[in-house]
């Protein structure tokens, strides 16, 4: 492997702050911070179910505006522009309860358009410099993010709430990206397959990518309940609630260092047997707390689940791009509108479950039943291409 030039370190830094900022900030800080506004903010269960899909409903409008062909050639000054509204509608988040809903409906508009573009630059720039290692360092800013609201939350609410957290957890983005956002440029030009939109018709569509499209909608609708609830979930265990935050971090961690053993796999078992692999695990560590409230399934749970909800949605775009090697953005276009469309409707039933039964678990049941059904279907289907596998990379497009 050749040493990496300054200029690329410095490149895939800043985009993983980048990601860093607009998923482990702009989508999931609200993760450990939702306890902490039940009881110092008075938000219902209802209330956090709906907060939780605005921002996805945002993400989803966000991303589909990014797939636009007349968007592309301003996607580096969306992206920076994007990143700013991340920063500033967080921090409003601290401000009248009234301007919760639209704020991080927001929120998830910018992080949909920083996440389609920020992508599809790191994949060009990679590809044109053949170095398939690059995009796993770049998506590791994901999971980064998410440890770093694991551990900024608690230590801010510490010192004044939610609304501290909030507050704090902005400021600490805009100095990051003060730091690092200008190493951050459009260098390659950008891929003839990015200028296909949602609307791009598919030549000869089959029954696999049919089934597909219905796996990653049932990962998209049961991931997002432990993405949302899994802190509160932890918090009301007793003897484990001082560690709730702790255990988003390990997702966290788990996520950002997991990508490149899964890379690894795919290389060797092929995408289709590992996406069900990873499902697999994931539907173990959604349903572990529902079983057992120990120290050692919270840990399992944490680990389980962060290690392997990004590496689901690495093969499950690298296998639409072999289906369709020349229209690959129009493919995963539809896997990022129909997952987008199954995570909007995962909090609706998980606060739902939760007003009736009083209890997360339910929801939790649920989800891994759902993600269970998926392997299976995932295991009985064939994925695998004629045509030598491409790089198990994800693609343009790819949804968190």
């Amino acid at each position: 492997m050749t040493r990496m030039r300054a200029a690329d370190a410095r490149f895939l830094t800043s985009g993983a702050v980048f990601l860093a900022v607009a998923m482990g900030v702009g989508r999931f800080a609200y993760t450990p911070i939702l306890p902490v506004m039940e009881r110092d903010a008075g938000l219902s269960v209802s209330m956090a179910g709906a907060l939780a899909t605005a921002n996805l409903f945002g993400y989803l409008i966000g991303a589909s505006i990014a797939m636009h062909p007349i968007t592309h050639g301003k996607r580096l000054t969306i992206t920076r522009l994007s990143l700013a509204g991340v920063v500033i509608t967080t921090a409003l988040m601290a401000g009248a309860s009234t301007l919760w809903l639209p704020l991080r409906f927001l929120t998830g508009i910018c992080s949909g358009l920083i996440l389609v573009f920020a992508t599809s630059i790191v994949l060009e720039r990679s590809a044109h410099a053949r170095q398939p290692a690059w995009p796993p360092l770049f998506f590791s800013g994901v999971g980064l993010g998410i440890a770093f609201s694991g551990v900024a939350v608690p230590a801010l609410v510490a010192h004044g709430g939610s609304n501290v957290a909030w507050v704090g957890i902005a400021l600490a983005s805009a100095i990051a990206l003060a730091g690092v956002g200008a190493w951050f440029t459009d260098l390659a030009p950008p891929a003839s397959t990015a200028e296909a939109g949602i609307s791009a018709g598919l030549r000869r569509p089959n029954a696999s990518f049919g089934w597909l499209l219905a796996i990653y909608t049932a990962e998209g609708f049961a991931y997002i309940i432990p993405a949302t609830f899994l802190v509160a979930i932890i918090e009301k265990v007793p003897g484990l609630s001082a560690y709730a935050g702790l255990s988003w971090v390990v997702v966290g961690l788990a996520g950002a260092f997991a990508m490149f053993p899964w890379i690894s796999a795919g290389a060797l078992w092929g995408k289709g047997r590992c996406l069900a692999i990873a499902l697999a695990i994931q539907a173990l560590g959604v349903a572990a707390p529902a079983f057992s409230q120990s120290a050692a399934a919270t840990v399992f749970s944490a680990i389980a689940f962060g290690g392997t909800f990004m590496a689901i949605t690495l093969f499950a775009a690298g296998i639409a791009r072999d289906m369709f090697p020349a229209q690959s953005n129009a493919a995963v276009s539809r896997l990022t509108v129909l997952y987008s469309i199954g995570q909007m409707c995962g909090p609706v039933l998980a606060t739902q479950l939760e007003l009736r039964f009083k209890s997360y678990d339910p929801a939790l049941i649920a989800a891994a039943g759902v993600i269970c059904v998926a392997t299976a279907i995932t295991m009985l289907v064939e994925f695998t291409p004629k045509a030598p596998a491409r790089s198990a990379g994800v693609s343009s497009s790819t949804s968190v």
